[in-house]
């Protein structure tokens, strides 16, 4: 079962497009969500959370529709977003009473749990805590009323390396659980190499790939070597190919035939997920200058 469809979704805002025609966010895994700023990942999420209305295309989540299941889609969503969306003049203690009016499974001894946790006090003001504190809040609570996926827009841009890490961790352990799904948007991509199981990638509004991430990122390689050892044909294997100082480098799904050709004249590794995404960008640029 997917968490997650979507299919022929088309949503403008002023120039903006996002188009994805079909994606299917599998349920029990993390899957990343990665792209550069701007590419559409938060107006995709927007989207997935009913914020914005589509010009056209349809959405399910956990086999529901909006159109008639909102209330209850919603009550199995966590929601965490970088910046904190809590008024300030709450204190964790007022916003659970806000929370176990609107979630039916809102248990308080989890959310103390988390607050413990994560060091965050119960009864003072959100406006004395810092960012990380406030995202942190955010989190306990996306946590505490047993939401079945868990959707989260940079939730790690504004913490600490030790808390980031702890973090990742709750999000492994959730995923003992195989009735939770995460979908993970974020720019640290190293995050998702750690714990996501699948990545969709976002392009200008539109989606580039979706593909388990240990397959994705054993498929393309990163191959390094001297200009003079290529040719037109070679050329053709790479992705994104840059030449600088009489040295090439670029990424390719035939890492296999550059070493059979060369051998140690060459290096070769897996790539990561940054320099996919960096590649991918080149080659589609390099493309549009040559038409």
């Amino acid at each position: 079962m997917n968490a997650i469809e979507i299919r022929n979704l088309y949503m403008k805002q002023g120039t903006f497009e996002v188009k994805i025609d079909e994606l299917d966010i599998p349920q029990g895994y993390i899957t990343g969500l990665i792209g550069e700023n701007g590419a559409g990942k938060t107006s995709l999420i927007y989207q997935l959370l009913n914020l914005k209305e589509p010009q056209s295309g349809d959405i399910k989540i956990l086999g529901k529709s909006y159109n008639n299941a909102r209330a209850e889609i919603l009550s199995d969503i966590g929601v965490v977003f970088s910046e904190n969306h809590f008024p300030e003049w709450q204190t964790p203690k007022k916003l659970e009473k806000l929370f176990q009016m609107y979630y039916s499974q809102w248990d308080h001894e989890l959310f103390m749990k988390y607050l413990t946790q994560f060091e965050l006090p119960y009864n003072q003001k959100i406006k004395s805590f810092s960012q990380g504190m406030k995202v942190k809040l955010n989190l306990a609570t996306a946590l505490s009323h047993h939401a079945k996926l868990l959707i989260l827009d940079e939730p790690t841009s504004n913490l600490d390396p030790t808390f980031r890490l702890e973090l990742l961790r709750i999000f492994q352990e959730l995923m003992l659980n195989e009735q939770h799904t995460i979908l993970f948007s974020t720019h640290i991509t190293s995050d998702l190499e750690s714990v996501a199981d699948f990545v969709a990638f976002i392009e200008r509004g539109e989606l580039r790939l979706m593909e388990e991430k240990e397959q994705l990122i054993s498929s393309y390689q990163i191959v390094k070597g001297t200009d003079q050892l290529l040719d037109d044909e070679l050329d053709e294997l790479l992705i994104g190919l840059e030449v600088k100082e009489d040295s090439f480098t670029g990424m390719t799904t035939e890492g296999q035939v550059f070493k059979e050709l060369f051998g140690e004249k060459v290096y070769c590794r897996r790539v990561t997920l940054d320099e996919l995404m960096y590649f991918m960008k080149k080659e589609r640029v390099q493309k549009k200058v040559m038409k």
